[in-house]
């Protein structure tokens, strides 16, 4: 059996996509971008294969896959998609006339997505409306049943007691999951005798990778780091302004804080001043003690 996954961003995407490794038999091969190397690698991955190299496109061509998951949504990605030899497609492909479709099997997620055959309004009204996680969605898509799957990022997690990340960046085109008060927060937490650090972008994703790793309880918003985060098996305080937290499965070692302003600015792509500072700096400080308190089951 021989399996490639297609999916090349955004990155936290990417990590959250892991959870189907555990899922695929066979030989599981995967196409995607350069700068998501450092998230996939997972010893379930035979090969990684790179969509900015030639040679690697050239190799794929090589391989008859039993399945292909298209889980990308780019036209060029489905060009390459259309040249490869598979017996069976799960996810998005062009149909003879070149139009983007997607599979019975993936129209749970991509009735709701930016190329749902039922039109962006439904779209979103189904999208808002969703009570599955991602992980759940993807894992129902191969046919399986979902049970709390893990992502795979192939990295030990370390203790890291005592030590609070708070990653207060966002590179998302939603710019309403930032928050503007992490600064306090980071006040409030220190003068409880915590060890807090903001943890920003490195040279490589590797070493934001070990950052979070070193931290007991990060606090951030829908992010790549918050997938990161709960892939180290980390206590996560997530804030949540305008993206949806049904999306993201908690693994029971999450606390999600909802903003009141939440279906207002769901998935705006404008900034907003008010979106940004709803979600108060004490309701966040007790999610964190809270969880920090509470004793979390850890999947194996």
């Amino acid at each position: 059996m021989k399996t490639l996954i297609i999916k090349l961003g955004a990155l936290g995407d990417v990590v959250r996509t892991t959870v189907l490794l555990q899922e695929l038999s066979g030989d599981i091969f995967w196409l995607t971008k350069e700068n998501a190397k450092d998230i996939l690698s997972s010893k379930m991955i035979n090969r990684l294969f790179f969509i900015e190299r030639k040679k690697d496109l050239e190799d794929l061509k090589n391989i008859d896959f039993d399945l292909i998951l298209s889980l990308d949504e780019e036209r060029e990605v489905l060009e390459i998609l259309n040249s490869l030899n598979k017996k069976n497609i799960i996810g998005v492909f062009l149909n003879g006339q070149n139009n983007i479709e997607y599979t019975k099997e993936s129209s749970y997620w991509y009735d709701m997505s930016l190329i749902s055959k039922l039109g962006k309004k439904k779209a979103d009204e189904i999208k808002e409306q969703n009570k599955k996680s991602v992980p759940q969605i993807l894992i129902e898509m191969i046919g399986k049943r979902f049970s709390g799957q893990e992502y795979s990022l192939d990295v030990k997690p370390r203790d890291g007691k005592g030590t609070i990340g708070l990653i207060d960046i966002s590179t998302s085109l939603w710019p309403n999951k930032a928050w503007s008060h992490y600064k306090d927060l980071a006040k409030l937490l220190e003068s409880d005798g915590y060890s807090v650090v903001f943890l920003g972008m490195r040279n490589n994703l590797r070493e934001h990778i070990e950052d979070i790793n070193k931290c007991e309880l990060i606090v951030c918003g829908d992010t790549l780091g918050m997938h990161i985060a709960l892939a180290l098996k980390k206590k996560v305080v997530a804030i949540f302004n305008c993206t949806s937290p049904e999306e993201i499965y908690d693994y029971g070692r999450m606390a999600k804080v909802i903003s009141p302003l939440y279906k207002k600015y769901f998935y705006k792509k404008e900034l907003s001043k008010e979106a940004v500072e709803a979600v108060k700096v004490n309701e966040v400080y007790t999610a964190v003690k809270k969880l920090l308190n509470k004793q979390t089951i850890l999947n194996p």
